[in-house]
């Protein structure tokens, strides 16, 4: 297989990258698959998802191309290679499909976790896993029974990464790309022909996607983007050096790895998503918070906060990527001299970073035990509340506690939507305002940031203007990740108390109209329809 043939593959996937991440991008918009501006966002205006759409499809085709056109001259394509690829490409196009379902339907968490799951379980027991634990400075190690498990949370937290740092505008494709350009070097190092195909053919693609990701962004990547990425990239570490259908001998000089220190290589190629989520849960736990709940202390929130540009940030994560990432294949192709020197200036860069931008807070055990307590007590009302919802019996007790709730935690105003259709009988549209000045029933359009939650299928939805207490500290983002929760959750209950409910004409859509339903209207109409 010669150079230009990878050549061939790079191009024509960044060619068709280019023409289809515009065309996804229009399709968003007209049928409104977009994000929306919200509490953990830094954008303004609704931006477009499906981006993620664009790069499976350049990827695939691309590779489909080759394999259709260049398979008989190319010693690659064989039975193994191609259910190589199929290994990896597979389980990326599931958990891209499982992130497309969240992007247009915003299903809850856990089935988006759950549809992970699966798939990185399939990925180890059929495909490839880490059979070694093999840490610089101790003999390798057989994994064994724990073999998959290892191989299952080490995908899982690696997807998950990718999404976490999908906040800024160019961040998780630029970190990608680098990510790809390191394991291409790699898959040239181990001698993976058809993994180096396919490495090139998401490269091209991330590159023609990136400009229309860049700032100011046309495009977002979605769930569906990150989670591609995040699976593709994870599934081809694992399986980099190994062959499909090839047991590697135990007793050679790696112990059954394609090559020394497996996992520490393929975790230092992807660094910064690891280090991104490694922070997270650590600062999670210590604030006695659940790891999944979502907040506003990553990297790059930090970086905003202290005046850096998205592009700034960009380079930044490009260099904590490529640092370790040097340091890994230098790693492989045996100049440990090198390797050392590069991991240590990446430990200091890191220790001076954390430092500054106050990760270190744990440190500080005054300030851990201060903040705890309001944490579990919001905690400790929102589940409160939850429960009262679901021994709700109407919907005017559910309005009810959406009143408590919204109050309690900062809430200027609000209003809740419920669409009637088939088997419930009656709509809702209910508007209510703790602070004229900060939302308005004029003209519909609250002053200030709105957040949102919809019901899938167009059923309902949510949105509401919250007012933090500190500037937009850390309590105040689980506050607004909180009530998301619950709106969500009194929704799902005011469509199910649908029958024999005040019934309203509903909105075309669910948004702000010209001009709402009040919540003094709607309870005249409901008080004139039982006189009836």
């Amino acid at each position: 297989m010669t150079p230009l043939h990878f050549q061939l593959v790079f191009l024509l996937s960044l060619v068709l990258s280019l023409s289809l991440t515009p065309l996804f991008a229009k399709l968003a918009r007209r049928f409104r698959i977009v994000d929306r501006p919200g509490h953990r966002k830094t954008h303004k205006e609704p931006v477009a998802y499906l981006g993620g759409a664009a790069l499976a499809l350049s990827v695939t085709g691309a590779f489909l191309f080759d394999y259709f056109f260049f398979a008989g001259s190319s010693d690659a394509y064989t039975f193994k290679g191609f259910m190589k690829a199929f290994f990896v490409l597979f389980p990326a196009m599931g958990v891209g499909l499982v992130g497309l379902w969240d992007d247009v339907s915003d299903i809850n968490p856990r089935y988006k976790f759950m549809g992970q799951f699966l798939f990185a379980v399939a990925f180890s027991i059929f495909g490839f896993r880490f059979e070694v634990l093999h840490i610089p400075g101790l003999p390798p190690t057989s994994l064994g029974l724990l073999s998959i498990p290892a191989t299952v949370f080490w995908i899982l937290a690696i997807v998950n990464a990718f999404n976490m740092i999908d906040g800024v505008d160019g961040l998780a494709a630029s970190v990608s790309a680098a990510s790809l350009v390191l394991m291409a070097f790699d898959a040239g190092l181990v001698g993976s022909t058809v993994q180096l195909i396919l490495i090139l053919g998401l490269l091209g693609a991330v590159l023609g996607f990136l400009p229309f990701n860049w700032k100011p962004a046309k495009v977002y990547l979605g769930d569906m983007g990150s989670g591609f990425l995040g699976m593709f990239i994870a599934c081809s570490l694992v399986g980099l050096g190994q062959g499909f259908g090839k047991t590697i001998p135990m007793n050679g000089p790696t112990l059954g790895q394609p090559y020394f220190y497996q996992i520490i290589i393929a975790t230092l190629i992807v660094a910064y998503p690891a280090m991104e989520i490694i922070l997270s849960v650590i600062r999670r736990l210590l604030r006695g918070r659940p790891i999944w709940r979502a907040d506003k202390g990553h990297i790059h929130h930090r970086l905003l906060h202290e005046g850096w540009t998205p592009q700034s940030i960009c380079l930044m994560a490009l260099a904590l990527t490529f640092l370790p990432g040097f340091a890994a294949l230098t790693t492989v192709a045996k100049y440990h001299g090198l390797a050392t020197w590069s991991l240590a200036l990446f430990g200091l860069l890191i220790g001076l970073g954390l430092s500054t931008l106050g990760f270190l807070d744990f440190l500080k055990p005054n300030l851990i035990e201060r903040l705890r307590p309001h944490y579990q007590i919001a905690h400790y009302f929102i589940s409160m509340q939850k429960i009262k919802l679901t021994l709700a019996h109407s919907r005017e007790e559910v309005l009810a506690l959406v009143d408590q709730t919204c109050h309690e935690l900062g809430v200027k105003g609000y209003r809740l939507i419920v669409r009637p259709d088939e088997e419930l009988k009656g709509g809702l549209d209910y508007t209510h305002s703790f602070d004229p000045t900060k939302f308005s029933d004029l003209e519909g359009q609250p002053h200030g940031p709105v957040d949102h939650v919809r019901l899938s299928q167009g059923k309902g939805g949510a949105e509401w203007v919250f007012e933090p207490q500190s500037d937009e500290g850390e309590l105040d983002v689980e506050y607004r990740v909180l009530l998301i929760e619950f709106m969500r959750e009194a929704l799902e209950r005011a469509a199910k108390l649908g029958r024999h409910q005040i019934t309203l004409e509903p909105p075309s859509v669910v948004a702000f109209p010209q001009r709402p339903v009040s919540g003094h209207a709607l309870r005249k109409a409901y008080k004139a329809k039982n006189e009836k």
